[in-house]
């Protein structure tokens, strides 16, 4: 029973993660640059990097999608990780 709720709220956060990530991606390609939304699950983290270094340079600031897509993400490795470790622990 455990597992399958680590395991929901882990699927959960890893669709908020892909959903930020693909905003992420729309915004710099609105910004002109190269990003592919499709290619979110291989680039996700590249796509952040880039998105965190434009918006510090154009605002001096991170942007606003940059905290909840690496929240989402970390959330899921946590939940995924709380997952397997009830299974087999």
């Amino acid at each position: 029973m455990l597992v399958t709720v680590f395991a929901l709220l882990g699927l959960i956060c890893l669709i908020g993660t892909l959903s930020f990530g693909a905003q992420i991606a729309n915004n710099l390609r609105s910004r002109g640059m190269s990003a592919h939304p499709l290619l979110i699950r291989f680039m996700i983290f590249r796509y952040m990097a880039v998105y965190r270094r434009v918006t510090v340079e154009e605002t001096g600031e991170v942007g606003p999608l940059y905290g909840p897509c690496s929240t989402f993400g970390t959330l899921t490795l946590v939940f995924l990780l709380a997952a397997i470790a009830t299974r087999f622990l």
